[in-house]
């Protein structure tokens, strides 16, 4: 499926950074739960936003209002079928001023949540160098296609 149909929440009016994000993977284990997530940030603003943290949080029904947190755990990069993705670790990263900057992580949440396929309410929050706080709320599409358990057995390895 192409990334514009994919694609749902968007550019922000008014805001210093804006994003899109598109769920790629999510991993469920008996220990925790993966959401592997492609962002493109848009930096409005005339200089650089070096950022040096993410936190994102997931509004899930029937939590009474409680979201699910995650915190950066690598970034990923498909490169085929037969081989799935290559992971790396998550590095600090730069907002380019005016342009468009695109990352691939991976979050985990300690908690173990088995997320329905559906639409949800995400929050991103990036905190720069001089713990400057951009939060931005998009809607996101959970499908059934890219969800999957890892057995234990496969996780330990």
């Amino acid at each position: 499926m192409d990334w514009i149909k994919q694609l749902i929440g968007g550019w922000g009016e008014g805001r210093k950074v804006s994003l899109a994000a598109m769920v790629d993977h999510v991993e469920l284990s008996s220990a925790h739960l993966v959401l592997g997530l492609k962002i493109d940030w848009r930096n409005e603003t005339d200089d650089p936003i070096p950022i040096k943290e993410i936190l994102v949080s997931v509004g899930l029904g029937g939590r009474a209002e409680e979201p699910l947190w995650f915190y950066p755990l690598e970034r990923f990069e498909r490169v085929s079928i037969k081989k799935g993705m290559e992971k790396s670790p998550v590095k600090p990263f730069s907002l380019p001023p005016h342009k468009i900057h695109t990352e691939q992580i991976r979050f985990i949440s300690q908690e173990v949540f088995d997320i329905a396929p559906s639409n949800y309410t995400m929050h991103v929050q990036l905190t720069d160098t001089n713990n400057g706080s951009y939060t931005n709320r998009i809607k996101i599409r959970v499908g059934s296609e890219i969800k999957y358990r890892l057995s234990e057995a496969w996780w330990g390895d």
